[in-house]
């Protein structure tokens, strides 16, 4: 069978959506060719990091350096890292002391690590003749330009967010080194993939007449249901506590305060009690929302965030309700998090403080309830209506055609519309 080189900063055991995507679609390529071959960051060791029994159907996964040592990060330190952000206690001594340490050094250790794995990789298999990378970070689209022109491969570039973090507003200019690779790779000619319409249209809007609206390709985000951790859950009843897996985002702190007021308010209006709810939190935000919940009602109903690749799908599965709490900021009112669809896919009824966007759109095509991100009376009033219906047996799951049309054997076919006859040149 043909093989497929991917380049990646994200994948298990790291708990990011891109570190997700990358997985399933590293798994479901054979179902239209290609074997994945993956080219990833370095592993962890000191904690149990094995993926979920049954979903891993990949060829083969190459790291570009040593397994991490994570076992003495404390759970903070543990979450960040895990959700792909640098954590100052695993820096090397002399740069904690001397300050020399720079954000980027981590993406050009993996750069580093990654080209000399590529070419020995094209080396060893010939069956190598289709490139896929994706970002942000830079590093991995950077290197597949490099590589995709030289081996003369077809490539396919996928971009799941503003590759510049400062993310002017389309029309605008900016001088970053971030804006110039940005615009280096988007106008590069290659064929693209981003995750949602929404994003597209940003890059389109922002390079205007410049960007092809064919280069572009919208390869949404998928539930895999091969994966034995996303067995349909079985349904409890409303016996016991209300369940709620609630996915916390990197939160502004005035939408994050505003998510906190809202639950103490339903919970205090409501007379709830740490026996009748049980919040099980995960996501990028939920050590800010544990420090500042520390002293307050809300402590003893929210259990530890979950930081195993594997425990994540399982914490689905026990909750009878999936809440998302994204902040207003340009990249979520254009992107869906994975872990949305993943609770989708599972049937879970659905609900969410978030942005007007694709999120909040899904959202409200399962039948679930979406309110403002930052507004604290609506959250409320949604917890309140959402409990009731649960005590009533009335929540409303994700329709099956919306879940089918999610479903990784499906969403992966939207990939040849990107690499059918497409060829560097």
């Amino acid at each position: 069978m043909r093989k497929a080189l991917i380049l990646t900063r994200n994948y298990p055991p790291y708990l990011n959506g891109d570190a997700s995507r990358v997985w399933k679609i590293a798994s479901n390529l054979p179902a239209i060719g290609w074997e994945s071959v993956v080219v990833a960051p370095p592993a962890v060791s000191g904690i149990e990091a094995s993926l979920p029994a049954g979903g891993d159907r990949v060829f083969a996964v190459h790291r570009t350096g040593p397994d991490i040592d994570v076992s003495k990060l404390q759970a903070p330190e543990l979450n960040a890292f895990m959700h792909g952000r640098e954590v100052a206690a695993l820096r090397p001594l002399a740069a904690r002391l001397t300050g020399l340490f720079r954000d980027g050094d981590d993406g050009a250790a993996w750069q580093k690590g990654a080209a000399a794995l590529v070419e020995k990789l094209l080396a060893e298999h010939p069956e190598i003749d289709m490139l896929y990378a994706q970002g942000p970070p830079l590093e991995p689209l950077v290197l597949a330009l490099e590589t995709a022109r030289k081996h003369h491969l077809t490539v396919v570039l996928d971009i799941t967010a503003p590759l510049d973090p400062t993310m002017p507003d389309p029309g605008t200019s900016a001088s970053s080194a971030a804006a110039r690779e940005e615009e280096r790779i988007l106008l590069s000619g290659l064929p693209m993939t981003t995750t949602t319409r929404a994003l597209k249209e940003y890059f389109l809007k922002k390079y205007i007449g410049r960007l092809d609206h064919g280069s572009i390709t919208i390869v949404p985000p998928s539930f895999d249901a091969l994966q034995t951790a996303f067995l349909p859950p079985v349904a409890r009843g409303n016996e016991g506590p209300m369940r709620i897996a609630l996915l916390v985002g990197e939160l502004p702190k005035a939408d994050l305060k505003a998510a906190i007021a809202g639950l103490e308010a339903w919970v205090r209006t409501d007379g709830i009690n740490s026996g009748d709810v049980e919040f099980m939190p995960f996501g990028e935000g939920v050590d800010e929302m544990f420090r500042r919940t520390a002293k307050g009602q809300l402590s003893p109903m929210l259990a530890r965030p979950e930081t195993l690749i594997g425990g994540q799908p399982g914490l689905l599965r026990r909750s009878d309700l999936f809440c998302a709490l994204l902040g207003r900021t340009v990249p979520n009112s254009c992107t869906v998090p994975e872990r949305l669809v993943d609770a989708l896919g599972l049937g879970l009824p659905l609900c969410g403080a978030l942005p007007e966007g694709p999120a909040s759109k899904l959202v409200a095509e399962a039948r679930g309830v979406a309110v403002p991100a930052g507004d604290a009376s609506a959250i409320a009033e949604m917890f309140r209506g959402l409990r009731a219906a649960w005590r009533s047996g009335t929540l409303k799951g994700v329709p099956a055609e919306l879940a089918a049309r999610h479903a990784a054997g499906t969403v992966i076919h939207e990939l040849t519309r990107s690499i059918a006859g497409q060829h560097v040149r």
